[in-house]
């Protein structure tokens, strides 16, 4: 989602990590000292594009 969203640091209005909190809340800003950030991007989710294509062209095997 980064390419498309940008990665958010210190407050998030797009997308919570916890959906009961938000409800509760909403969005609120971090207050806290943020003295560094590392973003560790893990393996691509089941719906990342090379996933889809994969499952498409497996998909598509079986009816050759």
């Amino acid at each position: 989602m980064a390419p498309f969203q940008g990665i958010s640091v210190g407050i998030d209005r797009k997308s919570p990590v916890s959906w009961p909190l938000f409800e509760r809340h909403r969005s609120f800003r971090y207050t806290g000292t943020l003295r560094s950030v590392t973003y560790t991007p893990g393996a691509p989710g089941p719906g990342a594009p090379e996933a889809v294509a994969a499952a498409l062209k497996q998909a598509a095997a079986a009816f050759e």
